[in-house]
């Protein structure tokens, strides 16, 4: 895929797999449409941080999921609606109260794990739960949603489709245009420094993507 115009090398590097995960997942699987409540957890990785920005693209409502509330005025700057910390309130409780009491139309997941089935409390009746990543590796609990329908998406699957791969190519093309999707990277490491990059990623808890460059 051609690198946008618009963007520097590095910013590109921070675009294709993580916006064509949120992309493949909202709108190919969950079917998102403009008004959607979207619930997005792991908001401040690379993956929640695109989907948010690909909610408003579409006109949907991205309410951001974080387990540290001082993540959440970052999150409010990068375009969520709300934000629920959930070191300080209860996910279930929090999602109806920034739904009107209906509960999201859509979760976006990258956790799995136990929390799976408090989770799905905050999906509404009929809801859509799209599962992007298992960030947490323990034994998924049974969704308490009966109702959720449920979509595990892995992004390499479209990738190796040149039709879809040329409809997200399209979609994340004119949003970086427009100025609505801006890739976040986090921090760039150099290839001599690579176990340093891995180290990174394992021990902390990056705002965005790392990139690394020659």
């Amino acid at each position: 895929m051609p690198r946008p115009a618009e963007l520097e090398p590095i910013g590109a590097a921070a675009l294709w797999v993580s916006y064509f995960t949120a992309y493949g997942a909202l709108v190919e699987r969950a079917g998102m449409r403009p008004g959607d409540r979207v619930l997005i957890t792991a908001a401040s990785g690379g993956v929640g941080r695109a989907a948010i920005q690909i909610a408003n693209q579409i006109g949907a409502v991205p309410i951001a999921v974080t387990r540290q509330s001082a993540k959440a005025e970052s999150l409010l700057v990068a375009g969520a609606a709300a934000v629920i910390a959930t070191d300080r309130e209860d996910i279930g409780e929090a999602a109806l109260r920034h739904t009107g009491g209906v509960g999201a139309d859509i979760i976006l997941d990258a956790v799995m794990g136990p929390g799976l089935a408090e989770l799905s409390r905050a999906a509404k009746l009929g809801g859509t739960l799209a599962a992007v990543g298992w960030l947490d590796p323990r034994p998924a609990s049974f969704p308490a949603n009966p109702s959720l329908t449920i979509h595990r998406y892995m992004s390499f699957a479209d990738m190796v489709d040149p039709v879809t791969a040329r409809r997200v190519a399209a979609f994340l093309a004119a949003g970086v245009r427009t100025g609505v999707l801006r890739p976040t990277v986090d921090r760039v490491f150099t290839l001599d420094d690579i176990v340093q990059a891995h180290r990174y990623l394992e021990t902390a808890t990056p705002a965005g993507k790392i990139v690394v460059t020659p």
